[in-house]
């Protein structure tokens, strides 16, 4: 029996993440999530020759309609499909501007990707050699959800992720640290978390999301009532 939906909805929002970050050896700045998911580890999400989750590391301070703008005029003629998404990324202790690209086939396709951005007007900064690290990632993305109860969601394009909603902004060591004390403390802890946000008509709502390849409407009623605990347990302190 599949959950009932209430309402659907499309929106944008951000997502925000910490995960393993590698240099690849291009002429321009070119980062890689190593392990995009990395609470998850299920083996259903395999390792795989093409990129997952790349990230073109800006040079100028561009908004992000500017590279909403580039990123639309880019696949008007750009030959293979791609998902760009304007964000920001550490790099070490410096947060910098970046378009995180989805989707490419082959990693040869990056140059000619890099290419028809430059033709846009944008720049990069110039490649070097970075090992692996952990960098902090703020992606502002597009949202097509299913709403199943007051406030969780289920991603409608990527069935494997749900987004329930939680009553205060948290920052992000605090977030970390409810997370690990929670999945010490629960039997079926195998699922990936993330903080976001997402627009509604009445306003911005602080969400966390869920990866996990048998996310439901339970797991997620489940987990908010622990973050919620956790949360307004924090917020008495």
């Amino acid at each position: 029996m599949t959950d009932k939906i209430k309402e659907t909805i499309e929106t944008i929002g951000t997502i925000e993440k910490i995960e393993s970050i590698k240099s690849i050896n291009f002429d321009d700045l070119v980062l890689e999530s190593l392990h995009p998911f990395p609470g998850y580890h299920g083996t259903t999400v395999p390792d795989k020759t093409n990129p997952k989750s790349v990230f073109f590391v800006l040079k100028s301070k561009h908004t992000e309609e500017e590279i909403i703008r580039a990123t639309q005029k880019v696949k008007e003629i750009f030959t293979t499909y791609f998902d760009g998404s304007p964000g920001t990324i550490t790099v070490f202790n410096t947060t910098e501007s970046c378009i995180r690209v989805k989707g490419l086939e082959n990693y040869t396709f990056i140059p000619d990707l890099l290419k028809k951005y430059k033709d846009q007007g944008l720049s990069f900064q110039k490649g070097k050699t970075l090992k692996e690290y952990e960098g902090r990632i703020k992606i502002k993305k597009y949202f097509m959800l299913d709403e199943l109860n007051d406030g969780i969601y289920m991603d409608r394009e990527t069935p494997e992720m749900g987004y329930f909603e939680i009553p205060a902004k948290l920052d992000w060591d605090t977030f970390e640290s409810i997370t690990i004390d929670l999945k010490r403390n629960i039997e079926d802890n195998n699922f990936d978390v993330a903080l976001g946000t997402i627009y509604r008509k009445s306003g911005l709502k602080d969400v966390i999301r869920i990866f996990d390849t048998n996310v439901c409407l339970g797991e997620c009623l489940f987990l908010r009532k622990k973050y919620i605990d956790a949360i307004e347990k924090h917020l008495k302190k």
